[in-house]
């Protein structure tokens, strides 16, 4: 009986955005601790995906929008490495569907990392609709790292004293106090 020894591989979606550079960092550092590689694939969709699908796609020219796409990419990866130098950062540009070709490269991954912003065109959605195609049909599992405005850390509060009716010595102080306060602990 042999063991096929492969390299761990985390897949993360980049495109630049804060967010998705919050999601590589946190790859980069699961990557540390597990001696995984780290793929940072940006997704290019070009405008043929919005014409009608029989057209035939104009060509790009080489110089164009190539080189500030790499250059969003670099800096993504520059920014996360420096934290976190000893890991492998590989990096993919793929023309397509945001959703398709980070789906396509997750299929060998152990995970697919996302990048997801609370301050969307509609802030009632979870997420957006890479995000809820990537979370319906991945093949290995996905994490969504949100990048929001850091969130002030609760006050300490002190134990809730203990009766012989209601005892709560199994909750934490912050939930003891939620219940208290929503009727739930009658």
């Amino acid at each position: 009986m042999t063991t096929e020894s492969r390299v761990r591989r985390i897949v993360v979606g980049v495109d630049g955005s804060a967010e998705s550079v919050a999601a590589l960092k946190w790859a980069c550092r699961e990557a540390s601790f597990s001696a995984a590689e780290v793929l940072a694939v940006l997704a290019l969709e070009s405008s043929c995906h919005q014409i009608a699908s029989y057209a035939v796609p104009v060509p790009r020219h080489p110089g164009g929008s190539w080189g500030a796409v790499r250059e969003v990419l670099r800096r993504a990866v520059g920014e996360a490495v420096i934290q976190f130098p000893g890991v492998s950062v590989r990096t993919d540009i793929a023309e397509g569907l945001a959703a398709r070709v980070l789906l396509d490269h997750a299929t060998d991954a152990d995970m697919l990392v996302l990048g997801r912003t609370p301050y969307g065109p509609d802030p009632r959605r979870a997420a957006g609709p890479v995000t809820r195609a990537c979370l319906r049909a991945s093949v290995c599992p996905v994490v969504i790292i949100g990048s929001g405005p850091p969130q002030p850390l609760p006050e300490e509060v002190p134990p809730a004293p203990q009766s012989a009716e209601h005892p709560a010595d199994h909750l934490p102080p912050l939930w003891q106090r939620d219940l208290e306060g929503s009727g739930a602990a009658r």
